[in-house]
């Protein structure tokens, strides 16, 4: 089924390529950094994971 037809020229072919290609190319700057990260990311996971766990433990009385 065909919904609209629409005509490109060639130049706005090549700029919408273009666009799409700088698109690319910062996702994939993004998933290298966070691949390159991936450690300190857990870490600050865990660290978050156990400063909340801390936060909601149960204190105990002291005397």
């Amino acid at each position: 089924m065909e919904l609209f037809k629409v005509t490109v020229t060639p130049e706005q072919q090549a700029a919408t390529q273009a666009r799409l290609d700088e698109f690319a190319q910062s996702i994939m700057q993004m998933h290298d950094h966070l691949r390159a990260n991936i450690p300190a990311l857990r870490m600050a996971a865990r660290l978050d994971e156990a400063l909340q766990q801390q936060a909601v433990a149960p204190t105990t009385a002291r005397g």
